[in-house]
This record gives structure tokens, sequence and C-alpha cells, in this order.
């Protein structure tokens, strides 16, 4: 939840300057936002949630590559022993929501339509 909801420009705005920047200074200031000790708490607060949980990956994201999402996806029991929890989602990076928003949009709506049909 958020004390006071940014601006919709806001937020483009920021995307937008991360696209244009330089690749190597882009990726090193994201790595510098989240500490390793976060990172190995991840698959704690993966197992603990009760609800289904699903997975969007970028089949090409240099940040969290594919494997690693699967891997912290099996913490979950949504897994199965097939990673049923897992959506990759093809010519795709870190930033799914910007890149492939209509397969983010359909991923998220056949995940959606298997509980609500």
């Amino acid at each position: 939840m958020v004390h006071r909801p940014l601006s919709r420009q806001w937020g483009k705005q920021r995307i937008h300057d991360f696209l244009q920047a330089d690749a190597t200074a882009a990726l090193g200031a994201l790595l510098e936002t989240t500490t390793e000790q976060e990172v190995h708490y991840l698959p704690q607060l993966v197992a603990q949630l009760g609800q289904p949980v699903y997975f969007l990956a970028g089949q090409q994201d240099p940040v969290m590559e594919l494997k690693y999402v699967r891997h912290l996806a099996s913490f979950h029991p949504s897994f199965g022993c097939m990673g049923n929890n897992v959506r990759e989602i093809d010519h795709c990076g870190h930033l799914a929501m910007v890149e492939q928003v209509v397969s983010v949009e359909e991923n998220i709506r056949k995940i959606l339509n298997q509980y609500h049909p």
C-alpha cells in the first residue's frame, strides 16, 4: 500500500529514463537497490504465501534469469513438479509490463480465468 500514489506521468518518465540509460549503469543501479540479505529471504517469503502465486518471467531477462525465477517459484506449493506457476514471456527482458504489455495482460487473464471462468 502506498501513502500517496505518484502520478502516472512521473512513473512513465522514470521507466523511459531507465530504458534510455546506459545498460551497464542501469543494471548496476537496479542490482544495488536489493541487498543480498533480501534476496536470500525471498524463498522463505514465497514459501509462506498461502494464496496461489504466479511468476511472469521474461525469457531474455538479464536481471532475474528464468532458471532463478523457476528456483524461486519452486518454494511455493503452486509450483507442482513442472513449474505450473511460472509463465514465460517471449522476446522479453526484465520489464515485462513495459516490453510486452499484451502478453502480460493475456497471461494475467488466463490465470484469473482458472479461478473465475
